[in-house]
């Protein structure tokens, strides 16, 4: 009987939460009839569009941002989307005040990393990336550059078994040191010593960002209260919990350290202690101060492992640009071991042709391929409004590969951020890192950590790939960001055995 009645009662609020769906969305419907798109329909719209994995996913969104003229109108439940793949619209969405908000989506992901940089609204952001953005300035980014440098060479070592041997997926490998790289800078918590602890903390964080990615693409784990009831929900509260004790507890240690004075010299050596001087100051509470913490290491990680990936194995499959590449380290460097000579800080901005390298992947394999912002005001997009409700979406991956800003547009050319080429180029025909005033705080840090990586993996590796293969041919899905539908695989040789 109380069976019967508990199934009664969800059966109930299941089909009230249907009900306000419709109503929820049906007005902004009438409002972007206006908008090409494809055929949407009451509680679902365009959602039977995206049935089927997440590789479908990421080709569909891809292939109707192409079909119909930008903008297009798309919807997933009750939210509504207008995506545009126009270098000139985008400019316009990402530099509007009106368009500062992130999407209401991002709101799944509240319960995990709160009201940081990613998911604040304006008014609180505004507050906040002004008070943080000096953490990302030159002379911070310098103190981060020893963490950098180590676990560079750290990686050098843990491929060392897979000298002269098969392909093998260095994806892992890569995510571990970016993942090391960014918990030392930002919480201290070091890979020598707490191995066990950044590796969980990793694991963790892969599985929250696909619970998140499911409730995205089920619409009926948009609502709240059927997510709660769901099998996903408890698993996943359950990390969350897991994550807020392990980065607390992180918290209190370092202000133990810090409170001792003893320590005061070692003060403002990672991102936390400068928080924690924010948070002395009441400019954070303790619970926003958790919130950029794990903020930052989220948005740290993935990015910059998964581009890393990319990277050598665009390297791998174009043996005259590693090359060319090598050469470039070659002329500071020479033949030193990168152990008893490692890279300096200082020399970094000589290795523009690296640079270019790691652009010219992030253009191919933009990790974020999609920005997406809630219009708070109508917003008018050539000529047509943009209702308050909706979430504009500029597509990264259209524009990254669309032929009449990138010719050849499957080709890896690295030249194409030449300074003279650049110059040719709308603004916001290249934006991994977003655009505008609200684009990516880390931008430096991920350009400085990957050049640190590579620089030191190529002066010990040659990177080489048994088959090739064709840019159009590497199957790429969404979870929650851009990946390789398969393992990235690479074979390495030792350099100096292959210099004598």
């Amino acid at each position: 009987m109380l069976t019967t009645i508990l199934c009664i009662i969800v059966s109930t609020l299941a089909i009230i939460c249907v009900i306000l769906h419709f109503f929820g969305n049906r007005e902004l419907y009438n409002k972007t009839n206006h908008f090409s798109g494809p055929l949407l329909f009451p509680l679902i719209g365009c959602t039977y569009q995206f049935i089927g994995d997440s590789e479908h996913f990421l080709k569909q969104t891809t292939k109707l941002s192409c079909i119909f003229e930008s903008p297009v109108r798309l919807a997933f439940g009750s939210h509504v989307f207008i995506a545009t793949k126009d270098p000139q619209q985008s400019k316009t969405i990402l530099q509007s005040s009106k368009a500062m908000d992130k999407t209401a989506l991002y709101n799944f992901s509240k319960s995990w990393i709160g009201d940081g940089l990613v998911t604040s609204k304006q008014n609180l952001w505004r507050k906040h990336r002004r008070i943080i953005q000096p953490m990302f300035n030159k002379k911070t980014l310098q103190t981060y550059f020893s963490i950098f440098q180590q676990n560079s060479l750290l990686l050098n070592k843990t491929v060392e078994s897979e000298i002269d041997g098969p392909e093998f997926d260095i994806s892992n490998h890569i995510a571990y040191i970016t993942c090391s790289n960014i918990c030392e800078s930002s919480m201290g918590v070091s890979v020598k010593t707490q191995k066990e602890e950044v590796y969980k903390f990793y694991e963790i964080s892969d599985r929250i960002f696909r619970v998140l990615f499911k409730r995205l693409l089920s619409v009926w784990y948009h609502s709240e209260l059927l997510f709660s009831m769901s099998s996903l929900a408890k698993n996943y509260n359950n990390d969350i919990k897991n994550i807020h004790n392990f980065t607390d507890n992180v918290i209190l240690k370092r202000k133990a350290i810090l409170q001792n004075k003893k320590e005061e010299a070692k003060a403002k050596n990672i991102t936390l202690d400068l928080l924690l001087e924010l948070s002395d100051n009441n400019s954070l509470t303790n619970k926003q101060l958790r919130d950029h913490v794990l903020t930052l290491i989220t948005a740290g990680t993935d990015t910059t492992s998964r581009t890393l990936a990319f990277v050598l194995q665009m390297l791998a499959q174009n043996p005259k640009v590693q090359e060319k590449v090598y050469q470039e380290i070659f002329n500071i460097y020479g033949s030193d071991d990168p152990e008893k000579n490692p890279v300096k800080y200082e020399d970094l901005q000589h290795f523009m042709y690296l640079e270019r390298v790691i652009k010219e992947t992030m253009r191919l394999f933009s990790i974020a391929p999609f920005l997406a912002r809630m219009i708070t005001e109508d917003l008018e997009l050539d000529g047509k409004k943009v209702p308050k409700g909706c979430t504009a979406i500029v597509a990264v991956v259209p524009i990254h590969r669309d032929e009449k800003i990138w010719p050849d547009p499957l080709k890896f050319d690295p030249d194409r951020f030449l300074p003279e080429e650049v110059s040719k180029r709308h603004p916001c025909a290249f934006i991994p890192f977003s655009f505008g005033p609200r684009d990516c705080i880390g931008r430096a840090y991920a350009m400085l950590s990957m050049k640190v990586i590579m620089v030191t993996f190529l002066r010990k590796y040659i990177l080489k790939k048994d088959k090739f293969t064709e840019i159009k041919d590497i199957k790429l899905k969404m979870d929650h960001l851009f990946l390789s539908c398969d393992p990235i695989t690479v074979r390495i040789e030792n350099r100096a055995k292959c210099i004598i």
